[in-house]
């Protein structure tokens, strides 16, 4: 029987679980107050870069969702130093946060159906 998940999903999901962990939990930041969802990691196949997807309750304005990235990235040696800890791994790869609009996107697309359902 085939292994359904490669290494690397297998990775992505641990450091899915780890970094929602560190961000609610360990990340003092008094300037990101808001609850932050990590929606999706990709690793590179050679496990050296991960990228990291969030998405943020209070995520209306476009310059406060750029400045909690840019705090998130800033920070990402210091959680990735605590992923060093929490995991096994030889090599743990380096972070790179993003922004996942993908929540927003699907509730504008369902309030424009809604609109069109109504009108008929």
């Amino acid at each position: 029987m085939e292994k359904l998940f490669n290494r690397s999903d297998r990775i992505a999901q641990e450091l899915q679980k780890k970094i929602a962990a560190i961000i609610q939990h360990s990340l003092k930041d008094p300037r990101i107050k808001t609850i932050i969802t990590v929606s999706e990691v990709q690793v590179s196949k050679d496990l050296s870069y991960a990228q990291i997807f969030v998405s943020f309750l209070e995520s209306d304005n476009n310059e406060k969702v750029k400045k909690k990235i840019t705090i998130l990235n800033r920070a990402s040696s210091y959680i990735r130093k605590l992923l060093c800890k929490r995991m096994k791994l030889r090599i743990v790869p380096n972070i790179i946060f993003h922004h996942d609009d993908s929540f927003l996107k699907g509730n504008k697309i369902s309030c424009i159906l809604e609109n069109l359902t109504k009108k008929e």
